[in-house]
């Protein structure tokens, strides 16, 4: 029953009407008896600079973020972790007596994820294509797991040798390399990656289509964060040519369960909020959805 006293908390993105978050987060709370409400609002991107003020203004406890405004709204936060630094972006906000913190689990949720299904990083190489908020997030949480190198290729490469140069303050004894989102730049460092991790958005998944998976070592493995697509880049390329492959599901239940955590203090298992999404009424959102980021 909402009522006056209910806890409000939400996602701020744009488009987000078909997001998997409020049927997550609203079990919960039912499930732990807390007396909060999530909601999903569709904000103008052009509004970005506002957000921050209006989460105070409203005195929503906590937000999730996602496209376009996880980079847009660092600069008006009070603090932000490390991670949310280096990312240069946030998809977790927490206001506690005005103050906005921000966060980044995107990075934390995607490590976790794969160490469920068995792959650690430390020692290994991965590729990363796309130089936003979500890439930059990722890769600093592989670096953090001790990979050896992280190569970031960017259809803008002026992003991608700014995101390295971010990493290189707290990673500079790694092997940190920038490159253009091509065919030919993939060609040449896909043999020494052990994980492609897919973060581009937009009219990235054309450029994505036209890598090789064929070029990866054999035993590799590749991400796709885009987990509402349904037919990703490829998925089937890399199943024929022995090359594992992920949607980007695991890492949003992972980091949904980090937010959670964050907003209420209550820790939960990631196997939880994958039951709640294998029910028919979510499974049918995920179908119809459209780009949302990792919200």
């Amino acid at each position: 029953m909402i009522s006056a006293r209910t806890r409000v908390y939400g996602l701020i993105g744009h488009p987000v009407r078909h997001s998997l978050s409020p049927a997550m987060y609203n079990e919960l709370f039912e499930r732990y008896g807390l007396d909060a409400v999530y909601l999903a609002f569709d904000v103008d991107p052009d509004r970005a600079e506002r957000v921050a003020d209006a989460v105070r203004t409203l005195d929503l406890v906590g937000v999730n973020l996602t496209v376009p405004f996880k980079e847009r709204v660092l600069p008006e936060l009070d603090q932000a972790t490390v991670a949310a630094e280096e990312a240069g972006a946030v998809n977790v906000l927490i206001q506690q007596d005005g103050a906005l913190k921000g966060y980044n689990t995107d990075g934390e949720g995607l490590v976790r994820y794969l160490g469920q299904v068995g792959l650690d990083m430390a020692g290994r190489r991965a590729v990363i294509l796309g130089a936003g908020g979500t890439g930059r997030a990722v890769a600093s949480a592989l670096l953090d797991r001790d990979a050896a190198g992280v190569v970031i290729l960017n259809r803008t490469l002026s992003r991608a040798h700014l995101a390295v140069t971010a990493l290189e303050r707290r990673f500079g004894h790694v092997d940190l390399r920038a490159g253009p989102l091509s065919a030919a730049a993939f060609a040449q460092v896909a043999p020494d990656a052990d994980l492609v991790v897919n973060c581009t958005a937009g009219d990235g998944a054309r450029v994505v289509a036209t890598l090789d998976p064929r070029a990866l070592r054999p035993g590799a493995t590749w991400v796709d964060v885009n987990y509402w697509m349904d037919d990703p880049p490829q998925r089937q390329a890399c199943r024929e040519h022995g090359v594992a492959f992920h949607t980007g599901l695991g890492m949003l239940v992972h980091q949904a369960a980090l937010a959670f955590e964050l907003f209420t203090g209550h820790p939960v298992e990631a196997p939880v909020l994958e039951e709640i999404l294998r029910r028919p009424a979510s499974v049918g959102a995920l179908r119809g959805s459209g780009p949302e980021g990792a919200g």
